[in-house]
């Protein structure tokens, strides 16, 4: 599999990444997994070149991490851990959350208990939290890199805005900084390229693409005008990740048009799609079950036709 440069840290990420919500929970109605099938899935992830597995403290309260360390064993030396800290371990107490710098520490040390390692290849906050400042999370990190307890920094789910600041106030401090913002990036949740693109590609952070099959909708299982099987989108609108699924009606067709030029799968051509965007290193797939994964392991960058009649989809139906 191919190996992309993860902003300027010196490390690669594979262009697909094993993201693992669903070990061990049933998180945002992903539908649980256990030990037996995480297992086979790290097995096929790593025999086909994943170098990458991606799971947060917050899947399960802590269960993912655990069912990853577990299951990963021996294996750990082969591949780049990345978790996420931000959201409460405990719904019900507040301190048991956020960014501030104690609990970066105490959640860092969490993480790497349930995943049963020295460090955390590549660590990330969850989100921004604006309770906290800037300054205070930074600093919490900056030490953990410098513990050795964590290799590389990065973020998620910051805007354009909040990367530029993150990184302007690393550079005051002399300290370590975001290499990558993994964000929500598909056909069908593209907003953002508006703000977040132009300063990753001039700051030279990497995207990673979490959702890049909008939670299943892109996998060729929902048509208009036919009923819907069941999963997680059975209602839409209720679905995680929400897309604006009746505007994108279009390029579910044009997907399917698509697919048969390219001679993929939808979902091997909506994943394609993603990794031919500018900037991404990696996107983030989970899976149920070995056969789903076997099909998005599969994807590829598209043909430049192939990619140009799906952008010009998918911004018509985006407008």
């Amino acid at each position: 599999m191919e190996q992309r440069a993860l902003g300027r840290s010196g490390l690669t990420a594979s262009a697909v990444t094993l993201g693992t919500m669903n070990f061990g929970c049933d998180w945002h109605g992903v539908g649980a997994i256990d030990d037996a099938t995480a297992s086979s899935l790290v097995d096929l992830a790593l025999e086909r070149g994943v170098t990458v597995l991606d799971t947060a403290d917050v899947y399960g309260r802590g269960a993912a991490e655990e069912m990853l360390g577990r299951v990963l064993g021996p294996r750990r030396q082969r591949v780049l851990l990345a978790t996420k800290v931000l959201g409460r371990m405990r719904p019900d107490d507040a301190s048991t959350g956020g960014l501030s710098a104690r609990w970066i520490a105490a959640a860092a040390e969490g993480s790497l208990k349930r995943l049963r390692t020295d460090r955390i290849d590549l660590y990330m906050p969850h989100g921004w939290d604006p309770a906290v400042p800037l300054e205070e999370s930074l600093e919490a990190f900056d030490r953990l890199v410098k513990a050795g307890k964590v290799r590389v920094l990065g973020c998620s789910n910051f805007s354009g805005p909040q990367l530029a600041s993150a990184l302007g106030a690393a550079k005051r401090a002399g300290s370590a900084r975001f290499e990558f913002d993994q964000v929500q990036y598909s056909l069908a949740a593209r907003f953002c390229e508006e703000d977040l693109v132009p300063v990753a590609a001039r700051e030279g952070v990497s995207l990673l693409s979490w959702s890049p099959l909008a939670g299943g909708f892109l996998t060729g299982k929902y048509r208009p005008g036919v009923p819907r099987p069941s999963g997680r989108r059975r209602v839409p609108g209720a679905a995680f990740p929400a897309v604006p699924e009746e505007r994108l009606e279009g390029v579910l067709r044009v997907l399917d048009a698509v697919a048969r030029l390219e001679g993929l799968t939808p979902a091997q051509t909506a994943l394609g799609w993603v990794l031919g965007r500018p900037g991404v290193a990696s996107a983030v797939v989970g899976a149920r079950t070995r056969a789903q994964l076997e099909e998005t392991l599969g994807a590829r960058p598209l043909s430049a036709k192939g990619a140009a009649v799906l952008e010009q989809a998918s911004r018509l139906c985006a407008s």
